[in-house]
């Protein structure tokens, strides 16, 4: 997993087996080195290290001491990484996917870094144009973050802005209808049809979707559920809808 160190610091230290070969394989930016626990084994390491050296990336055996420093209690399973920081999208650049049949996917201040890494894995499984997410009062990339993302960061655009409300406003200046997601929605799952372009709005754990966020909205759609359980986690709601809307809108047998 990703671990921004000081501000302004030129690279990510990326921990864990799944993350280090998700930096590799995703080709969105360089992996300038990799250390590996002279103790660790494995199928995944044997082609971490294999893969790094026929790229001429370098390859340090360590002790897991060193490595347990980089990752600062995270589990990294005996592997860490530097690499270049992740390219930032543009607004502009998730208009223009969106425009392709991805959706957007803002989540209006989830703090819960479980739950956001959790989306971007579903975001990166269904093709989702990227992720919006608030600068404050929410869960940012944080180690715990990517580490449930489980390698999805390197194949979906995270988009941090100041002010989720004027965010939607400029997305749907841009011509995407805006869909929330929340247990009292007008609208049920099921029978409501997505338009394209489009993006969807995941609410918070305590909350749901707030207010001023919901009348920026063009319609907000309930998932139908039994009495006895009437919500869901915002990870699973956001699931639910994501594959929702890529049941109504596939991109291919196998989304090539």
């Amino acid at each position: 997993m990703a671990d921004r160190r000081k501000k302004g610091a030129p690279y990510d230290v990326v921990v864990g087996r799944h993350s280090v070969l998700a930096a590799r394989e995703a080709g969105t930016r360089a992996v300038r080195s990799v250390l590996i626990d002279r103790d660790a084994r494995g199928v995944v390491v044997d082609d971490i290290r294999a893969t790094a050296e026929a790229l001429n990336v370098l390859v340090n055996a360590v002790s897991g001491r060193d490595i347990d420093k980089l990752a600062r209690g995270v589990a990294h399973q005996g592997v860490a990484a530097y690499a270049d920081k992740l390219p930032k999208p543009e607004s502009d650049d998730l208009v223009a996917s969106a425009e392709d049949g991805r959706p957007v996917v803002i989540l209006d201040h989830i703090e819960d870094p479980h739950n956001v890494g959790a989306i971007l894995r579903t975001c990166g499984a269904l093709r989702a144009a990227g992720v919006v997410l608030a600068e404050r009062r929410a869960a940012g990339i944080t180690p715990a973050v990517v580490k449930a993302a489980a390698g999805a960061l390197e194949y979906v655009p995270v988009l941090t802005v100041p002010n989720i409300t004027a965010a939607i406003s400029k997305l749907r200046s841009a011509g995407l209808w805006i869909y929330a997601f929340d247990a009292d929605g007008e609208a049920t799952m099921g029978t409501f049809e997505f338009a394209v372009p489009c993006a969807v709005v995941a609410g918070g754990e305590a909350s749901g979707v707030s207010k001023r966020v919901r009348d920026a909205c063009d319609a907000v759609v309930a998932i139908p559920l039994a009495p006895e359980v009437p919500s869901l986690n915002a990870s699973v709601a956001a699931a639910v809808g994501l594959y929702e809307f890529r049941r109504q809108h596939p991109l291919g047998a196998t989304f090539d």
